[in-house]
């Protein structure tokens, strides 16, 4: 081989392990706040709170990757704005935060539709987030299944409001 050859190829394979670096930099996965994965996260990984509302001490990760609610408070039943909230499941996945929940209108009438606001809130009661909900009409007694979802990390929170 020629010196000339040898100095060609030599450069490609610099060059292709500068392409192969770059790629793999920009490919290997990063977390919504910017930060490195690192590995799948578990529970007790924080990070930056402010910006991985995600994950915390009211959060557990299934081995899917959904970010599961475990605040107690949260899930408890409660009577708020004329309806019995139950059945309450707080979630992260895919990107989007969903809260699942079964009302029951307990007034003697009828509750007209309205749009309201899902109220999330910390341990010290401080709001952190709203996710916009729409309840349809409701007879008194009725009971109705409701979702309301949204594409930030919530799935921290410790309790909510619901917001008419």
């Amino acid at each position: 081989m020629k010196s000339n050859e040898k100095k060609t190829i030599l450069i490609l394979i610099v060059v292709s392990v500068i392409i192969i670096g770059v790629t793999w930099h920009f490919t290997r996965g990063k977390n919504s706040d910017g930060g490195e994965t690192g590995g799948n996260p578990t529970a007790g990984q924080v990070g930056n709170a402010a910006n991985n509302a995600s994950k915390g001490e009211y959060t557990r990760v299934e081995k899917d990757g959904t970010v599961v609610n475990t605040s107690e408070k949260l899930k408890t039943e409660r009577e708020d704005s004329g309806f019995l909230i139950s059945n309450i499941s707080f979630e992260e996945k895919n990107g989007e935060t969903i809260l699942k929940a079964t009302l029951m209108n307990k007034t003697e009438s009828v509750q007209a539709t309205f749009l309201g606001d899902i109220v999330l809130m910390d341990k010290s009661g401080n709001e952190i987030g709203r996710i916009p909900v729409r309840v349809s009409e409701m007879q008194a007694g009725e009971i109705r299944d409701i979702e309301a979802t949204i594409t930030e990390s919530y799935a921290n929170a410790y309790d909510f409001k619901l917001e008419k």
